[in-house]
């Protein structure tokens, strides 16, 4: 039987993947229209919005790119700052999750935790993906 996710155990799964993986300094789940459904502790509500319209422009600009070629989904968007890493990680429904993390992290690691949260999360009945 699954476990259903509610709001506040979003906010804590975010929480985890920032103490849990090196390097991550914010993670935020937003909804196809920008709005942020769920984000870790550690990012003010200014800091939340201004990623999470960042990041719904990139993964609708990685859209574009996939339609644009015939490819069948998006992975991930990344942008690569002087010291920072923001990934952009499709999690269904047109929703995204976003995660800025330092560039002397692992870049590797940090995409594939991303992952297998979304992973996580799409299998739970009362989760918003």
């Amino acid at each position: 039987m699954r476990q259903q996710t509610m709001p506040g155990e979003l906010d804590w799964l975010l929480d985890d993947l920032v103490h849990r993986v090196g390097g991550v300094r914010h993670a935020l789940l937003l909804a196809e229209d920008g709005l942020v459904l769920a984000t870790s502790g550690n990012i003010t509500r200014e800091d939340a919005g201004f990623l999470a319209a960042l990041a719904s422009g990139f993964d609708r600009l990685a859209g574009g790119v996939r339609e644009h070629y015939r490819a069948r989904r998006v992975q991930q968007s990344t942008v690569e700052l002087d010291d920072m890493l923001f990934f952009v990680v499709p999690a269904g429904g047109g929703n995204c999750l976003a995660v800025l993390s330092d560039k002397g992290g692992n870049a590797g690691l940090v995409a594939y935790e991303a992952t297998m949260l979304i992973r996580r999360l799409q299998g739970q009945p009362t989760a918003p993906l």
